[in-house]
């Protein structure tokens, strides 16, 4: 019974000796949300992508402007009509779908190319803030369940990645 006794306390040791230093916690994605340079980049491609949504908005409007005559006025139709109507919302649902994978597909591009621009910066800003506030070890705020406020780190971070431009 000794034996686990010790060796319990053992494993436990370098956990009582971090418990000593300083640590801080982080949200990076809030940090890098907040950044200024972040933010811009995010406004553009919105604008960027701003007549391709509208466009998809407009396209599912028609269609469903096209199921409500087809359900109204169906049965009154011709069936020459009625084909063409259903090819003609075929040709629109497919527009829509070649126009939502476009979107998600710039949007994926322009997220993971901020990402991988934005990391080195973040990871330098972390260091920098950690510097600073004499920390001993940062942990992302996603694998912590309780932390007092005063330990997280994000806002100082974010002000700091404002800094680097």
């Amino acid at each position: 019974m000794m034996k686990k006794w010790i060796a319990a306390f053992v494993v436990m040791l370098p956990a009582l000796a971090m418990a000593e230093g300083r640590v801080g916690v982080i949200d990076p994605i809030g940090a890098l949300q907040a950044a200024d340079n972040v933010k811009s980049r995010m406004s553009a491609l919105e604008k960027e992508l701003g007549a391709d949504e509208q466009r998809l908005n407009s396209l599912r409007q028609e269609v469903g402007k096209m199921q409500e005559k087809m359900q109204k006025e169906g049965m009154t139709m011709s069936s020459e009509q009625q084909e063409q109507m259903q090819t003609e919302g075929q040709q629109k649902m497919i527009e829509i779908q070649s126009l939502q994978r476009k979107l998600q597909k710039r949007a994926n591009d322009a997220q993971r190319e901020l990402l991988q621009e934005m990391e080195p910066k973040l990871q330098s800003a972390v260091a920098e803030v950690a510097k600073k506030e004499n920390l001993d070890l940062v942990v992302s705020a996603q694998a912590v369940i309780y932390t007092k406020p005063d330990l997280d780190i994000t806002e100082a971070v974010t002000k700091q990645l404002n800094k680097m431009k």
